[in-house]
């Protein structure tokens, strides 16, 4: 019972739309939090040490500082170095890419080569363009000299000494080592040793400092550096190691919370993906009908565009960080609405059993094997059964010297006959099916071919062999009944007749009684005379002897006609008529004495089973393109007969037959009706018959 509630309430469009927002909610607040990490953290490995005098990060900062202090002293020496043209003074072709392309292009126009004696004309006829590229290059390295100096001064805090023997670099003016190893931080190169504190083990023998080594070692004893973090240095860079440490612990845990929350969301929004409280189908969109192979691209596009997305918006912390913060988080949703809308795609698809049947490869690749099949389909049976062996033989053939090539075409080959063999047995089932008299059975083969081909033409010849039983039995049926209905129908006046004629023999014309007797002599053998002429109509309207003549026909004053020669036998039948038209005047294209008998069939019909003192409602109505008369009443009789049967020869409403009428009225009506390329619809709902004349429009030339 619980569980029950529980797949209802999951299932439940409340609960999947708050765990929608409570995803995207998650992924706000974990892109805001990762922003503040980002944008206030500098040192990401505090979270993982504790203690900064630990951190690998302090030994980058010695070893840097070492690093470029030898690099300054090899290269740059000093600014006044630099100023006097130390730098450019044995400049090679090589040393600068200025320089490089500058020669490149020379020799280029002039189509030397690349020789000695080139090199000499270069420096000859280029010495201009030399000279004030040298001067370029040296305004460079002047202002890399000061960058690097400036880099080793902030953050403050660190002093250092270096010198080379000749030239020195320092913040301090205090060249006695001793006095750099006084603090808590420092490192010491000097005679071919080096002396880290605290030695954490990072530094001590990174490459870049083994580099320094080695080019220090070549100096023997004339290079030494000190670098040293005095204690306000210290304290300032511990400090901002807890802030940072701080910051990445609480945005960590929050982000952490937010992954499992989002992980969370996400695995119950993939469960109920397509899936609702009264439907255990999976339901598909109108984003369903995207092709999952593109489906996976759209993904992998917006994942990339997202990306370098995310990377320019960073660009935004230069100008206003709050701006920052909106355009990630809005970006964020955004993306994140769009790739769970196609991934939840993804997902319906996969419950559908059609992931890889609703891909593009896949409907492109079976368009083209059923066109293939197609193809060697229409060809004769023999010609492909010897092509498909003298293929087999061929490629067997070829495969001799290759036995995992022969296995699989052995493996194919059975599986294919396979295919085929049970094909076979199925389409022997169903015509053994059908042998039993089951003709509703439906032989089913998937595929094209000549099985498939054959087990629809078995369907079709079943389903018409069905047809013809049902019509040959309905036949038979309507044959038993059309002898017994005119049997009794026939004989029923004619049992009448001989009576009465017996009676009068015996009494005499002269009795009391023989007008009575000769007046029902007449009225039996006008019933006689008028079942023959019925019999004899409905004869000629269902042999097609009578040729139509078509007229324009004014329904409306048809109608009228009728009703006026019927006008004796409408007060007799105590039955109230009522008319109506849509327009004054319904014009049809038909023959006026055929739909005149029509109508008189129908009003006849009325006359014989409409219960007394009813109404009887005639609407006359026109449509573009028909014209159309509709006949309603109560009957007197319960109406327990298919409307289909009731305009079959000789049925009648009273299943007694106590009534006067032959059965054929409506049968006659119809046939008449077929002869003017009309229609005959009769419908019955309880008592209420229906009968609705429809012919063609009559349309001006």
């Amino acid at each position: 019972m619980l569980v029950t509630k529980w797949k209802i309430y999951k299932r439940k469009r409340i609960t999947k739309t708050a765990a929608f927002i409570l995803l995207v909610i998650c992924i706000m607040i974990g892109v805001s939090s990762g922003l503040n990490i980002y944008l206030n953290v500098e040192n990401y490995e505090s979270i993982s040490e504790k203690n900064y005098l630990n951190s690998n990060t302090l030994s980058n900062e010695l070893r840097y500082a070492a690093n470029r202090l030898e690099h300054v002293l090899s290269v740059y020496k000093s600014e006044d170095y630099i100023l006097e043209g130390g730098t450019v003074e044995d400049l090679e072709i090589e040393d600068s890419w200025q320089l490089t392309n500058l020669y490149n292009n020379y020799i280029t126009e002039m189509g030397y080569e690349n020789n000695q004696q080139s090199r000499e004309f270069f420096w000859k006829e280029k010495s201009k363009e030399i000279d004030q590229l040298k001067e370029i290059i040296l305004n460079s390295d002047l202002k890399t000299y000061h960058q690097i100096l400036d880099n080793l001064n902030n953050p403050k805090g660190m002093i250092y000494y270096a010198t080379d023997g000749k030239n020195v670099i320092t913040n301090t003016e205090r060249p006695d080592k001793n006095y750099y190893k006084q603090f808590n931080v420092y490192i010491v190169i000097d005679n071919k040793s080096i002396e880290i504190v605290p030695n954490n083990g990072y530094g001590e023998f990174s490459p870049s400092l083994t580099d320094t080594f080695e080019k220090l070692e070549k100096q023997r004893d004339k290079t030494s550096i000190y670098a040293s973090l005095i204690d306000d240095g210290l304290l300032l860079r511990v400090n901002r190691w807890n802030s940072d440490r701080q910051i990445l612990i609480k945005n960590t845990a929050v982000i952490a919370l937010c992954l499992c929350i989002i992980l969370t969301c996400f695995v119950y929004l993939s469960s109920v993906a397509g899936r609702t409280v009264n439907n255990e189908e999976v339901n598909l969109y109108k984003i369903d009908e995207l092709p999952t192979d593109l489906n996976l691209i759209l993904i992998a596009g917006i994942v990339a565009f997202g990306y370098f997305n995310f990377n320019s918006l960073l660009d935004l912390r230069f100008v206003n960080i709050n701006l920052l913060r909106f355009a990630m988080i809005s970006s964020a949703v955004i993306f994140v609405l769009i790739l769970l809308s196609l991934f939840f795609s993804i997902v319906r698809q996969i419950k559908k059993r059609a992931f890889i049947k609703h891909s593009l490869l896949y409907l492109l690749f079976k368009a083209l094997i059923n066109s293939i099949l197609k193809i060697v389909a229409s060809g004769p049976l023999m010609l492909k059964s010897i092509g498909a062996i003298l293929l087999l033989i061929g490629i067997s053939a070829y495969s001799l010297n290759n036995p995992p090539l022969l296995v699989i075409i052995a493996l194919t080959s059975v599986y294919l006959v396979y295919i085929k063999v049970k094909k076979f047995e199925t389409i022997q089932a169903g015509l053994q099916v059908a042998k039993n008299g089951d003709y509703d059975n439906k032989i089913t083969v998937e595929g094209t071919g000549e099985f498939s081909q054959l087990a629809e033409n078995i369907n079709e010849m079943t389903s018409g062999l069905k047809t013809a039983v049902q019509n040959e039995v309905k036949s038979e049926k309507l044959k038993t009944e059309l002898i017994t209905n005119v049997s009794h129908d026939i004989k029923t006046p004619l049992t009448s007749i001989m009576s009465y004629i017996d009676l009068l023999k015996r009494e005499g014309l002269c009795s009391d009684d023989a007008p009575k007797y000769l007046e029902v002599l007449d009225r039996k053998s006008k019933r006689l005379k008028t079942l023959t002429e019925d019999l004899f109509e409905a004869a000629k309207a269902t042999s097609g002897s009578i040729e139509p003549k078509f007229v324009k026909v004014n329904v409306n004053a048809l109608v009228s006609q009728i009703l006026g020669e019927l006008d004796e036998k409408i007060n007799e039948s105590e039955l109230t008529f009522k008319v109506t038209a849509t327009e004054e005047k319904v014009y049809a294209w038909a023959d006026g004495r055929l739909l005149s008998r029509v109508m008189e069939n129908l009003l006849s019909n009325i006359f014989k089973y409409a219960i007394k003192g009813s109404r009887v409602y005639i609407n006359i109505t026109g449509t573009e393109k028909e014209a159309k008369v509709s006949f309603k009443n109560v009957s007197a009789y319960e109406l327990n007969i298919p409307a289909e049967e009731l305009m079959e020869r000789f049925k009648r409403g009273d299943e007694s037959r106590s009534s006067e009428g032959s059965g054929l009225g409506l049968a006659i009506a119809k046939s008449l009706m077929e002869i003017q390329e009309g229609i005959l619809e009769i419908s019955i709902d309880a008592d209420l018959f229906t009968a609705e004349v429809i012919l063609k429009k009559w349309e001006p030339a």
